[in-house]
């Protein structure tokens, strides 16, 4: 597998729990019952979270070893997974 299709599912990853992430505080918000939601919810709570703190440290390490193929992508992935853990961090201290 080379560097860019690893950037490629790096991007991938930190978007799906981005949309998660929005999707899951948009149900909770406004209030919207399903049934369906709330047990996937359930299922993809503890590997998103995962993915919210693997991702960015993966990109450090892959950063400090030089091993980064595109900049663009590493730096919208980035940018990505910072707004993803600020949203868990406002859903933790704001809703709570």
């Amino acid at each position: 597998m080379n560097k860019l299709k690893l950037e490629y599912i790096r991007l991938t990853l930190a978007f799906l729990v981005f949309v998660y992430v929005v999707t899951h505080l948009f149900m909770y918000i406004n209030r919207v019952e399903s049934q369906w939601f709330q047990v996937l919810a359930e299922i993809l709570t503890i590997p998103s979270l995962i993915l919210i703190i693997a991702i960015p440290v993966w990109m450090i390490i892959d950063l400090a070893r030089k091993k980064v193929a595109d900049k663009s992508i590493f730096n919208l992935t980035f940018f990505i997974s910072v707004i993803s853990i600020l949203l868990i961090g406002f859903a933790m201290v704001a809703i709570n």
